[in-house]
Protein backbone atom coordinates (compact mmCIF):
# COMPACT_ATOMS: atom_id res chain seq x y z
CA UNK A 1 0.00 0.00 0.00
CA UNK A 2 1.09 3.69 -0.59
CA UNK A 3 1.31 5.88 2.30
CA UNK A 4 -0.08 9.52 1.36
CA UNK A 5 1.38 11.69 4.03
CA UNK A 6 3.37 10.73 7.54
CA UNK A 7 1.25 10.75 10.20
CA UNK A 8 1.84 12.13 13.79
CA UNK A 9 0.90 11.21 17.77
CA UNK A 10 -2.04 12.62 19.21
CA UNK A 11 -3.27 10.81 22.49
CA UNK A 12 -6.68 11.69 24.31
CA UNK A 13 -10.47 10.23 25.21
CA UNK A 14 -13.69 11.08 24.64
CA UNK A 15 -16.82 8.70 25.11
CA UNK A 16 -18.85 8.43 21.18
CA UNK A 17 -21.57 6.66 20.05
CA UNK A 18 -21.28 5.09 16.62
CA UNK A 19 -23.89 4.75 14.23
CA UNK A 20 -24.60 1.59 11.49
CA UNK A 21 -25.76 3.65 8.55
CA UNK A 22 -28.67 4.19 6.49
CA UNK A 23 -29.66 0.49 6.39
CA UNK A 24 -29.72 0.42 10.33
CA UNK A 25 -33.03 3.56 9.62
CA UNK A 26 -34.94 0.67 7.78
CA UNK A 27 -33.86 1.97 4.08
CA UNK A 28 -32.90 -0.86 2.99
CA UNK A 29 -33.20 -4.50 3.56
CA UNK A 30 -29.75 -6.54 3.11
CA UNK A 31 -30.03 -10.15 1.60
CA UNK A 32 -27.84 -12.78 -0.04
CA UNK A 33 -26.45 -12.07 -2.97
CA UNK A 34 -26.13 -7.92 -1.66
CA UNK A 35 -22.94 -6.25 -2.32
CA UNK A 36 -21.90 -2.79 -1.35
CA UNK A 37 -20.69 -0.51 1.60
CA UNK A 38 -23.99 -1.34 4.01
CA UNK A 39 -23.34 -4.92 3.96
CA UNK A 40 -19.57 -3.97 4.69
CA UNK A 41 -21.12 -2.03 7.83
CA UNK A 42 -23.61 -4.99 8.84
CA UNK A 43 -20.44 -7.82 8.66
CA UNK A 44 -18.39 -4.94 11.06
CA UNK A 45 -21.23 -4.75 13.33
CA UNK A 46 -21.63 -8.64 13.63
CA UNK A 47 -18.06 -9.05 13.65
CA UNK A 48 -18.03 -6.55 16.85
CA UNK A 49 -20.19 -8.61 18.74
CA UNK A 50 -18.52 -12.06 17.33
CA UNK A 51 -21.10 -13.46 14.84
CA UNK A 52 -19.21 -12.67 12.08
CA UNK A 53 -16.55 -14.96 12.09
CA UNK A 54 -14.65 -14.54 9.00
CA UNK A 55 -11.28 -13.29 8.70
CA UNK A 56 -12.43 -10.13 7.17
CA UNK A 57 -15.44 -8.35 5.80
CA UNK A 58 -15.92 -8.22 2.34
CA UNK A 59 -19.05 -6.16 1.69
CA UNK A 60 -20.54 -9.07 0.15
CA UNK A 61 -23.76 -10.53 1.39
CA UNK A 62 -22.87 -14.32 0.92
CA UNK A 63 -23.37 -17.67 3.14
CA UNK A 64 -21.25 -16.86 6.17
CA UNK A 65 -23.12 -12.96 6.48
CA UNK A 66 -26.60 -14.98 6.36
CA UNK A 67 -25.51 -17.57 9.27
CA UNK A 68 -24.04 -14.44 11.23
CA UNK A 69 -27.08 -12.74 10.72
CA UNK A 70 -29.04 -16.05 11.08
CA UNK A 71 -27.35 -16.37 14.75
CA UNK A 72 -27.74 -12.79 15.86
CA UNK A 73 -31.06 -13.06 15.36
CA UNK A 74 -31.74 -16.40 17.18
CA UNK A 75 -29.68 -14.93 20.18
CA UNK A 76 -31.71 -11.97 20.02
CA UNK A 77 -35.43 -13.60 19.83
CA UNK A 78 -36.54 -12.32 16.75
CA UNK A 79 -37.61 -13.61 13.29
CA UNK A 80 -35.13 -16.14 11.96
CA UNK A 81 -34.79 -15.62 8.32
CA UNK A 82 -31.29 -14.83 7.59
CA UNK A 83 -32.18 -11.22 6.18
CA UNK A 84 -31.23 -8.00 7.49
CA UNK A 85 -34.11 -6.11 7.81
CA UNK A 86 -35.76 -3.02 10.12
CA UNK A 87 -36.07 -5.46 12.90
CA UNK A 88 -32.31 -6.71 13.20
CA UNK A 89 -30.64 -3.46 12.66
CA UNK A 90 -33.45 -2.26 15.49
CA UNK A 91 -31.63 -5.05 17.73
CA UNK A 92 -28.06 -4.24 16.30
CA UNK A 93 -28.52 -0.59 17.22
CA UNK A 94 -29.75 -1.45 21.20
CA UNK A 95 -26.72 -4.60 21.38
CA UNK A 96 -23.90 -3.30 23.85
CA UNK A 97 -20.66 -3.23 22.67
CA UNK A 98 -17.22 -2.81 24.56
CA UNK A 99 -15.84 0.19 23.54
CA UNK A 100 -12.60 2.25 24.21
CA UNK A 101 -12.37 5.63 22.57
CA UNK A 102 -9.18 7.65 21.38
CA UNK A 103 -8.16 10.64 19.59
CA UNK A 104 -5.78 9.61 17.04
CA UNK A 105 -4.00 11.40 14.27
CA UNK A 106 -5.19 10.41 11.02
CA UNK A 107 -3.55 9.97 7.19
CA UNK A 108 -4.99 7.89 4.12
CA UNK A 109 -2.97 5.65 2.03
CA UNK A 110 -4.25 3.54 -1.00
CA UNK A 111 -3.49 0.42 -3.39
CA UNK A 112 -3.45 2.27 -6.77
CA UNK A 113 -0.12 2.64 -6.48
CA UNK A 114 3.28 1.21 -8.68
CA UNK A 115 4.34 -1.91 -6.79
CA UNK A 116 1.18 -2.05 -3.92
CA UNK A 117 -0.08 -5.47 -3.76
CA UNK A 118 -3.17 -4.44 -2.73
CA UNK A 119 -3.74 -6.75 -0.30
CA UNK A 120 -3.61 -6.17 3.29
CA UNK A 121 -1.75 -7.35 6.64
CA UNK A 122 -5.25 -9.64 7.28
CA UNK A 123 -5.46 -10.85 4.09
CA UNK A 124 -7.98 -7.93 2.22
CA UNK A 125 -8.02 -7.70 -1.45
CA UNK A 126 -8.10 -3.97 -1.61
CA UNK A 127 -8.28 -4.56 -5.23
CA UNK A 128 -11.46 -6.76 -5.47
CA UNK A 129 -12.85 -4.93 -2.49
CA UNK A 130 -12.66 -1.12 -4.06
CA UNK A 131 -15.13 0.18 -1.28
CA UNK A 132 -13.98 -2.15 1.40
CA UNK A 133 -13.56 0.37 4.77
CA UNK A 134 -10.12 -0.36 5.79
CA UNK A 135 -7.48 1.03 8.44
CA UNK A 136 -4.08 0.47 9.16
CA UNK A 137 -3.02 0.43 12.84
CA UNK A 138 -0.23 0.16 15.23
CA UNK A 139 -1.54 -3.26 16.83
CA UNK A 140 0.03 -2.74 19.92
CA UNK A 141 -2.31 0.19 20.41
CA UNK A 142 -5.53 -1.53 18.20
CA UNK A 143 -5.83 -5.25 18.15
CA UNK A 144 -5.87 -6.23 14.22
CA UNK A 145 -8.84 -6.90 12.99
CA UNK A 146 -10.74 -5.36 15.66
CA UNK A 147 -13.97 -3.46 14.54
CA UNK A 148 -13.34 0.62 14.51
CA UNK A 149 -15.60 3.38 14.41
CA UNK A 150 -13.95 6.31 12.65
CA UNK A 151 -15.00 10.02 12.63
CA UNK A 152 -16.19 11.29 9.19
CA UNK A 153 -15.46 7.51 7.59
CA UNK A 154 -17.69 5.19 9.15
CA UNK A 155 -17.31 1.65 10.55
CA UNK A 156 -13.98 0.12 9.74
CA UNK A 157 -11.49 -3.10 10.08
CA UNK A 158 -8.18 -2.33 11.76
CA UNK A 159 -7.18 -5.03 8.43
CA UNK A 160 -3.98 -3.47 8.39
CA UNK A 161 -0.43 -2.64 9.03
CA UNK A 162 2.10 0.41 8.54
CA UNK A 163 6.34 0.80 9.09
CA UNK A 164 5.21 4.65 9.71
CA UNK A 165 2.08 3.49 11.96
CA UNK A 166 2.55 4.14 15.23
CA UNK A 167 0.78 4.71 19.14
CA UNK A 168 -2.27 7.01 18.43
CA UNK A 169 -1.95 6.44 14.48
CA UNK A 170 -4.27 5.41 11.94
CA UNK A 171 -4.08 5.53 7.76
CA UNK A 172 -7.50 5.07 6.37
CA UNK A 173 -7.71 3.29 2.73
CA UNK A 174 -9.74 5.17 0.20
CA UNK A 175 -9.57 3.73 -3.37
CA UNK A 176 -8.80 6.87 -5.13
CA UNK A 177 -5.49 8.11 -5.02
CA UNK A 178 -6.40 11.93 -5.47
CA UNK A 179 -9.20 11.00 -2.47
CA UNK A 180 -5.80 9.81 -0.32
CA UNK A 181 -4.04 13.03 -0.92
CA UNK A 182 -7.25 15.64 -0.49
CA UNK A 183 -7.74 13.50 3.12
CA UNK A 184 -4.29 15.08 4.62
CA UNK A 185 -3.87 14.56 8.11
CA UNK A 186 -6.37 15.11 10.61
CA UNK A 187 -6.99 14.52 14.17
CA UNK A 188 -10.17 12.10 14.61
CA UNK A 189 -12.06 10.64 17.09
CA UNK A 190 -12.42 6.75 16.72
CA UNK A 191 -14.25 4.45 18.90
CA UNK A 192 -12.47 0.42 18.75
CA UNK A 193 -15.58 -1.96 19.67
CA UNK A 194 -14.90 -4.97 20.57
Amino acid sequence: MKKIVAAGVMAGAMMFSPVIGQAAMGDETLRQGTWDSDVYELQAKLKALGYFDYKATTGYYGSVTKDAVTKFQRAKGIKVDGIAGPQTFSALKNSSFQKRSLTVEATAYTADCEGCSGTTANGTNLKEIPYAKVIAVDPDVIPLNSVVYVEGYGYAVAGDTGGGINGNEIDVYKKDHDDAVNYGRRTVQITVIN
